[in-house]
């Protein structure tokens, strides 16, 4: 029997979907996992926390966190993750396979949108390469110059696809049309402009251009910088539109991903040239937030990477501002995270080139934790002469010890506050414990989980108990479906969740008792994956039949006393009606009850 979901993808396509995909890959790049035993854990990226709860297993090829009960296959992840529709999401990972995805698959919204995404990188493809061979053309020599001045060789310039746009207003346009590609579409992505007059011309002219990748490496949009710094505005981006969005990027993150994740930290720097030039000398693992402000979309974005980041922006007052911003913002995402100290005046480039390399390796070695440098900071600022100056730097610091993890960093925390405000352990002790007793540990007002809307709620109910635990021991031993067939199959089973489950592991169960994981989740509803991602996640004692008979048991006499409890109200109804006939068809009825008991039990059962 071919199962269709969606009413155009056949079952089998997706169970071969899932399996052919690696779950613990795909999550990889959008959380940190860590190896610990069969399985793997990392920070839920679904709701904020400090301790990892979330959980991958390579095995069953699901993923669920205890923390928020968000959980399911690879499917579910991606639709969650990137908000997809269920197409889409089919159609990402069909792609990762190498699998083609039914053309009757994706609704046409769904297949609008992504053939727009799809044309949009592949028009920035072209635009990358205009301007890269643009750069290496004479019309280039103000840009070659320009990265000279700066100490950019060209195989540097190469390596991050750098380019040049020349200073006429439809230098690209024709290129663009020369290729297929209209003034409309040029404009839709970003790399030309209407003017009032209705003329389209080209958004970039004049500027070196630094193409801006996504972490798989296509180009999203393009930044230019002008070659000299009377030109305003020095540097000009592609606007936001659909297919792009600065803030949900990170600059050279594409070349930097690898080296992040062996040396197991990132340095976070302010611009374009500041990344190009830690790259340049041997520092990969560094990548720019594209302007000063770091957003929350960066930092997770990051985190699928390494958990330990350190700031690294210019010693300015504007750059000193956004420092401690995203100390508290990087934090708050889950990082330890350290500043690294760049001499005044000068920025991680300048410092670089100037200073060198062993400079720049002790700046980073000798970087100051984050409660270090904010309370330096805040101890500069605002004073600790006075008692009260001192209880002010302290408040501002609670929130950052609040977000600490484990008690000896805590006690590592409390210390370094005591000594950097002149207030003994105790009261900074103290302090914390009366910040955390008010629940204030929300300061940043992070967003709100989707606990709610995924949690899977197994209440005290002795019935809800025993039905998840006997579907948790077929999910491990599905060779026992045919002992709950033959007590009753989906009779036993009250909760309609759990009994359209049972129904599908039953149904799914081969003549020799296995059963595929990828092939389960390619038949289960929606709303069913979390709460089989909950039960496989679950512990358990080893599946057995003696074990499975007790649950059985367990339900067929929680049904008896519910059913007996039915029919106990319905009697004193009746008897309260006058009404002897039916009072009679009660009493057989629990006469019966109560047989069929006495003989379950005589069974053993």
């Amino acid at each position: 029997m071919v199962v269709r979901l969606r009413g155009s993808v056949p079952g089998e396509f997706i169970e071969e979907v899932l399996s052919r995909t690696d779950i613990v890959a795909l999550i990889g790049e959008y959380v940190r996992l860590v190896k610990k035993g069969q399985r793997y854990v990392g920070l839920c990226p679904f709701h904020q926390e400090r301790t990892p709860s979330f959980t991958v297993s390579p095995d069953k090829q699901f993923f669920y966190c205890f923390g928020c009960g968000t959980g399911g296959d690879a499917l579910k992840f991606l639709i969650l993750r990137e908000n997809l529709s269920f197409p889409e999401a089919l159609r990402r990972l069909a792609d990762r396979a190498g699998l083609k995805l039914p053309v009757t698959a994706l609704d046409p919204e769904a297949e609008r949108r992504r053939r727009e995404q799809e044309t949009v990188w592949e028009i920035n493809r072209l635009v990358a390469g205009y301007y890269a061979r643009q750069l290496q053309d004479k019309s280039g020599a103000p840009a070659r110059q320009y990265l000279e001045k700066r100490g950019v060789p060209l195989t540097v310039a190469s390596r991050f696809e750098l380019g040049f746009a020349p200073a006429s207003g439809d230098a690209l346009l024709d290129f663009l049309r020369r290729q297929g590609v209209s003034g409309e579409e040029a404009v839709r992505c970003g790399v030309a402009i209407r003017k009032d007059t209705g003329a389209v011309v080209d958004r970039f002219r004049g500027r070196l251009i630094f193409p801006i990748h996504d972490a798989r490496g296509r180009v999203a949009g393009f930044g230019g910088r002008a070659l000299d710094d009377a030109t305003e505005p020095k540097y000009l981006n592609s606007p936001q539109t659909p297919f792009f969005n600065k803030r949900e990027l990170l600059y050279a993150l594409y070349q930097a991903r690898d080296t992040i994740r062996e040396k197991g930290f990132a340095v976070i720097v302010e611009g374009y040239l500041d990344a190009i030039t830690a790259h340049q000398f041997g520092f990969t693992n560094v990548v720019a937030s594209l302007g000063t402000s770091l957003t929350r979309e960066q930092a997770r974005l990051l985190l699928r990477y390494t958990a330990t980041a350190l700031i690294a922006y210019d010693s300015d007052t504007a750059g000193t501002a956004a420092t401690l911003r995203g100390l508290d913002l990087l934090q708050e995402a889950g990082f330890e995270v350290k500043v690294v100290r760049v001499p005044q005046g000068k920025d991680p480039d300048e410092f670089i080139r100037q200073a060198g390399k062993s400079a720049w390796e002790k700046l980073v070695t000798q970087a100051l934790p984050l409660l270090e440098y904010k309370g330096i900071h805040l101890a500069r600022e605002k004073g600790i002469e006075t008692a009260a100056a001192k209880m002010a730097v302290l408040r501002e610091l609670l929130p950052n010890l609040a977000w600490l993890k484990t008690a000896p960093e805590i006690e590592e925390g409390v210390r370094a506050v005591a000594q950097l405000t002149g207030l003994s352990w105790e009261t900074v002790r103290g302090e914390l414990d009366r910040f955390l007793e008010k629940g204030q540990k929300d300061w940043l007002n992070p967003r709100k989980s989707v606990k709610n809307k995924h949690k899977i709620e197994y209440t005290a109910d002795v019935r809800k108990r025993a039905e998840a635990s006997l579907l948790r021991l077929l999910l491990e031993k599905p060779s026992l479906a045919q002992q709950v067939e033959a007590a009753g199959g989906r009779e036993i089973f009250a909760d309609e969740r759990h009994r359209r489950i049972y129904l599908t592991i039953a149904r799914e169960v081969t003549p020799s008792g296995e059963l595929s994981t990828p092939l389960l989740f390619s038949r289960l509803a929606e709303d069913d994956k979390a709460t089989v991602a909950a039960l496989l996640a679950a512990e358990l004692p080893e599946a057995s039949e003696a074990l499975v008979e007790d649950l059985i048991r367990i339900l067929r006499e929680k049904k008896q006393r519910e059913k007996r409890q039915e029919l106990l109200l319905s009697l004193q109804m009746a008897e309260k009606a006058g009404d002897e006939d039916r009072v009679q068809e009660i009493l057989h009825q629990l006469a019966e009850l109560l047989r069929n008991r006495k003989e379950g039990c005589g069974n053993g059962r």
